[in-house]
């Protein structure tokens, strides 16, 4: 998937949510995130996935019930091409998508963010936290509490009343070092739950002139114009 979206320039493939310089990260295993086999491999195990689906009754590790799976991309080069490769890995083990390719706003406003009218597979969403804190970054997208009919972020429609309750825990701990671990440790419960699989910690280009220096915002990103200044 990364190398259809432009390889290894545009970001590092994760091992779990909180993504590298953010509250948190190290918390929930840094690089190595918290070991879960099926995102041990940056290439994928193709023999490993059989065999959860052997787990899940599929006795020759092949999905075959039969059913046509839905699916909804963005249209633009990258992320089309990074769901077309999504599509023909889905059928090493037998799913067959129908991925239909849309606008970025339309992926957005009329189906993957719409829980009554969301596909199956939606490839192509991604989350930026308003604020450099770890609850930014899961609390939208993994409590069930905010599974919303409209403008919905939870994509996954993750639900886990133990996950929830961690996450709920977690919101009100002020102590930013207790607040990083509690944070860290929700991350792993909701890495192992594999309600979805993170495929990129996308890196951000940044262009500035010679003579400033440039301040990065940590929360979104982008040149902190409250703190860059002309040399």
């Amino acid at each position: 998937l990364r190398k259809a979206f432009g390889g290894e320039l545009v970001g590092k493939i994760p091992t779990h949510w909180i993504p590298p310089g953010q509250p948190g990260y190290d918390e929930a295993g840094g690089d190595a995130g918290p070991g879960v086999d099926f995102l041990k491999s940056e290439t994928g195990d193709l023999e490993l996935a059989k065999e959860y689906m052997k787990k899940a009754g599929y006795s020759s590790g092949m999905y075959d019930g039969g059913k046509t799976f839905s699916g909804v991309s963005d249209n633009a080069t990258q992320q089309k091409q990074v769901s077309e490769t999504a599509v023909a890995q889905f059928a090493k083990l037998g799913f067959k998508v129908d991925m239909k390719y849309v606008t970025r706003d339309s992926m957005y406003t009329k189906y993957c963010q719409v829980p009554a009218n969301q596909p199956d597979v939606c490839p192509s969403v991604g989350w930026l936290k308003d604020f450099a804190d770890p609850e930014a970054i899961l609390g939208p997208v993994f409590n069930g509490k905010n599974i919303l009919e409209q403008g919905n972020s939870n994509f996954s429609l993750l639900d886990n009343p133990e996950i929830n309750a961690a996450m709920d825990k977690a919101e009100v701990v002020n102590d930013l070092a207790e607040r990083n671990k509690a944070w860290g440790e929700v991350d792993k419960m909701i890495t192992e739950d594999a309600a979805s699989i993170p495929w990129l910690w996308d890196k951000q280009p940044l262009l500035k002139a010679s003579d400033t220096n440039g301040v990065i915002n940590q929360a979104n990103a982008a040149w902190d114009m409250t703190f860059t200044s002309v040399k």
